[in-house]
Order: C-alpha cells, then sequence, then structure tokens
C-alpha cells in the first residue's frame, strides 16, 4: 500500500525541517533543542539561533564619565590598536567596557572579580596631573595594582608615558603596562 501524495510531501517537509534544525545546532554547537509539541511540519519556524559571543570584561578608570559616549570612546581606542597589527585588541566589540570611578566604593570587590583594567590616558596638557591623581586613587581605594594604559597608539613612550610608568611604579606601588611605539 502506497502512501497519498499528501502523506509524503507532509513527510518531506518534516524530514526537511528536521534537517535544517541539526545544521543549525551543529553549526551553533549547542545542545538539541528540546522536543516540541507535534505540530504540522509546515508551520514549525527554523531557529538558526548563534551562541550568544563571549567578551572579555575590561575595566576602565581615568575617563571624566560612565556614560555610553566614554565606552566608545575606548572601543574606539582599541580598534585603533588592531588596526595596527596588535592581536590582543581584537574586535572592538569583543570588549565588555565597563568605566568604573576611581573613588567608587565598590572597587576592592570590582579589583577581585575582575583580571583585566586599563587606566585611560589623554595626551593634553593636564595628562600626568590627572593621570597621576587617579593612580593615587586607585591605590587609596584598594583598586587594581596593574593596568594597561590606555593611550593613543602613536603616542611616544619618551616623556609623559615614561613619567607615567615610573611614577606608578615608585610612588603608588601600580605596576603600569605601556604599549608605545
Amino acid at each position: 500500500m502506497s502512501a497519498s501524495p499528501r502523506d509524503q510531501a507532509a513527510g518531506l517537509r518534516q524530514w526537511a525541517s528536521l534537517q535544517r534544525r541539526h545544521q543549525a545546532d551543529d553549526s551553533a554547537q549547542e545542545a538539541p533543542l528540546p522536543a516540541t509539541p507535534a505540530a504540522p511540519a509546515a508551520e514549525a519556524p527554523v531557529v538558526n539561533a548563534r551562541p550568544a559571543r563571549r567578551r572579555t570584561v575590561l575595566m576602565v578608570v581615568g575617563l571624566p564619565g560612565r556614560g555610553p559616549r566614554y565606552v566608545e570612546r575606548v572601543k574606539a581606542r582599541l580598534g585603533q590598536w588592531a588596526a595596527l597589527g596588535r592581536r590582543w585588541a581584537g574586535a572592538p566589540d569583543d570588549w565588555d567596557v565597563r568605566l568604573v570611578m576611581p573613588d567608587d566604593p565598590a572597587l576592592p570587590r570590582l579589583t577581585r572579580e575582575h583580571a583585566r583594567w586599563a587606566l585611560w590616558v589623554e595626551s593634553n596638557a593636564d595628562a600626568f596631573t590627572d593621570t597621576y591623581r587617579t593612580l593615587r586613587q586607585l591605590a587609596q581605594n584598594g583598586g587594581p595594582r596593574r593596568l594597561l594604559a590606555l593611550h593613543e597608539p602613536h603616542l611616544p613612550r619618551a616623556g609623559l608615558l615614561d613619567n607615567l610608568h615610573d611614577a606608578a611604579r615608585c610612588y603608588v606601588g601600580v605596576k603600569l603596562l605601556i604599549l608605545a611605539q
């Protein structure tokens, strides 16, 4: 006894839907979807779920504010480093940038919870004074003792960056990682 054309078409739709689900599962490397209530195969939606990309948390101090535009400034700076071939910078959207004030009462807890910290360094006339003040506040308030200096990529090491590095080490007890050309 042969199946009617309608039964064959329904079976083919069901088979194709199952194949799409398996392909989505394989490409997303996720656990199989839970069983759904029986429904006609033509009405079952195809889910092409991709796993959420895990972003690296980067805690940043030294910016004058905490709004989204400051987060974008940090991501733009990371993008500049990436454009220069610094693989560690990755894509700006690979980072979960979180801005912290150096006098935040939660600073000791945040320091324990997060490993990656950066210090924003401007290149204006007040950069040394402002950045050194931030470093002192971090030290006084239980902040991190190791930070990446996040500065303009072409800022020379001689001068501002070397002076900040030495002052951080000698007077505040902070190790400042400087990546300059």
